[in-house]
């Protein structure tokens, strides 16, 4: 089986950043986010589904995405992946503990720091994040903020990280899969250190 490994950090953490740059190393980026909207806009049965949940403001069901994520893998089972995004709960690190998994990699960043990067993302044209900040853009470069981009939302969903996080740590390192990756590093550090955890995998 290829190699199979899972980046796990809060939004911001630039985990979604280092799986895009590992594609020139021969990874597929899985990202949930990207298979959801694939899904949707096939106009599939589960995609129409899909689509009426998030509309209605809901979170995708659990079996449904794990299903999207196991189809992901199948069609891409010579390959190694990269999942961003996936698991989040510990329902989805045990039905992915059965399609198999090399190891977990959790980016470790200060709620501080995590709030200050996201106050000054911003997004290009083509998708690409950038931080105003440590990484702008390059002049010239339209750019523009998320819709949910919203300080008050940004701690919500961090305190919500934080508590699945942490069984999720709990798990992995139960089952000697965990590694950590300092975020708060700059880019090219990070690399550095996400590198050497596949290395060794």
């Amino acid at each position: 089986m290829a190699l199979r490994v899972t980046f796990i950090g809060p939004p911001g953490s630039g985990k979604g950043t280092q799986a895009a740059l590992l594609r020139a190393a021969g990874f597929v980026h899985a990202s949930t986010g990207d298979i959801l909207r694939a899904e949707i806009a096939a106009g599939t049965p589960r995609g129409q589904a899909i689509a009426a949940t998030v509309a209605a403001g809901g979170l995708v069901d659990d079996a449904l995405l794990a299903a999207l994520v196991e189809d992901c893998l199948a069609r891409h089972a010579a390959e190694a992946v990269v999942l961003d995004g996936y698991p989040r709960t510990l329902a989805q690190a045990e039905h992915l503990a059965h399609l198999g998994l090399n190891g977990a990699v959790f980016f470790e960043i200060p709620d501080s720091v995590l709030l200050r990067r996201l106050a000054d993302r911003v997004i290009g044209p083509d998708g690409t994040i950038y931080d105003l900040l440590l990484h702008p853009p390059p002049p010239g470069v339209a750019v523009t903020r998320r819709a949910d981009d919203d300080p008050a939302v940004h701690r919500r969903r961090l305190a919500t990280y934080r508590e699945q996080e942490a069984a999720l740590r709990q798990y992995y390192d139960r089952a000697g899969l965990a590694h950590t990756v300092q975020a708060e590093l700059p880019l090219a550090e990070v690399q550095a250190e996400v590198r050497a955890v596949l290395a060794a995998l």
